[in-house]
């Protein structure tokens, strides 16, 4: 029987994640909590639920004091804080009191940003706290292809924020931000990949990630996805044509899987040692279930609608301890501790050796059981 792959860890937080198949740091049961500081966003994404959602969607921003009272006092107990969700985090007034916050409990920071605020004051900023991973979002190499895309995002003007953040890291001998670029992978711009690990290189990035589009809201963004059960060889041939041109430069080169493995066992996102938080102070499993949306969400799974509703653990202002270690995260959370044969060694030899082949896992819970991360992608 083969054994079902793990979860892909390193890439939901990719960089920042080093050792994630070791338990967490001693003293820090928590991998990550990723917590959106607000979920509002100009840059018009066709493929954002931002935008296709915006007639349900709930513009907000965390407020300060919230974070500052009943977040921060407890940031100890997570290795990384990625003050990011479904909105652009530099658009936060508070994000750079967030950010400094969070270092002063020891943990390592980071967000994913557009790129539009990477301004000389706040990438000079940026430094100066040590901030660790950002991660910057492309969608080509030319303006036709990104700005079709990202409708309100200047190819020019993102390209010279990029480049200039990076050359003022250079000028100070900085090893950090480590500075990502983005890609998500469509079918409207995957021929691009190649090209744009070029331009990652030119304009000084650290690292390229090339994610996929696994939450679609409707049929027409679903039929965007370039991942399947049999990825299609011109593909599969792109993306290896960027990995050469990513060893020839000598950039590292992350890319999520494009073929699909029904037998994941925990998806990336990780609910057993990260949390998502949103602007409303909600915690949940991961940023899809944390979707501040009025109504019930829809979700597009292989052609077929299956809407689901989202899960909150419960509010921190309740007390964040008190949510993590309480019964609502851990009825969720015990579907996925079934399924993790491979932190029970016993438990991985009974399922190596069965000689069942009808037997079946645990399954997942019920809001992860037509999500496309379920598949390792």
């Amino acid at each position: 029987m083969k054994l079902p792959p793990f979860s892909n860890l390193g890439n939901f937080f990719p960089k920042l994640w080093q050792q994630a198949e070791k338990p967490p740091a001693e003293g820090r049961p928590f991998r990550a909590a990723q917590i959106e500081v607000t979920s509002r966003c100009g840059t018009g994404c066709v493929f954002c639920p931002h935008d296709a959602l915006s007639d349900r969607w709930v513009d907000g921003d965390l407020p300060l004091e919230l974070y500052r009272e009943k977040i921060a006092p407890h940031l100890n107990l997570f290795e990384l804080v990625y003050l990011q969700g479904w909105g652009e985090p530099m658009l936060h007034p508070d994000l750079w009191e967030m950010l400094e916050l969070a270092r002063g409990k020891g943990c390592r920071t980071g967000f994913t940003t557009n790129g539009s605020w990477l301004l000389d004051e706040q990438n000079r900023r940026l430094l100066d706290l040590g901030v660790n991973l950002v991660s910057v979002s492309f969608a080509g190499t030319a303006a036709p292809v990104h700005e079709s895309l990202r409708t309100n995002s200047g190819f020019a003007k993102l390209c010279r924020n990029f480049e200039q953040l990076a050359a003022l890291k250079q000028q100070r001998g900085s090893e950090t931000p480590w500075l990502e670029l983005h890609f998500l992978m469509t079918r409207a711009n995957l021929d691009e990949f190649p090209a744009l690990v070029e331009l990652a290189a030119s304009l000084g990035a650290d690292e390229v990630v090339a994610t996929n589009l696994s939450y679609s809201p409707n049929l027409a963004l679903d039929r965007m996805r370039v991942f399947g059960k049999q990825p299609r060889d011109e593909d599969a041939a792109v993306i290896a044509q960027a990995r050469q041109n990513a060893e020839r430069l000598d950039l590292p080169l992350r890319v999520y899987p494009i073929q699909t493995e029904p037998g994941t066992l925990v998806c990336d996102a990780d609910p057993l040692n990260t949390v998502y938080i949103n602007h409303r102070g909600e915690v949940s499993p991961c940023v899809y279930l944390g979707l501040t949306v009025q109504g019930r969400i829809p979700r597009v799974y292989h052609g077929e609608a299956h809407p689901f509703d989202t899960v909150s653990f419960g509010n921190v202002s309740g007390g964040l301890e008190q949510v993590l270690s309480g019964k609502a995260r851990e009825s969720f959370t015990s579907a996925f501790e079934r399924r993790n044969v491979g932190n029970n060694p016993l438990a991985l030899f009974t399922y190596m050796a069965s000689r069942d082949e009808a037997a079946e896992l645990p399954l997942p819970p019920a809001p992860c059981r037509h999500c496309y991360k379920m598949l390792g992608v």
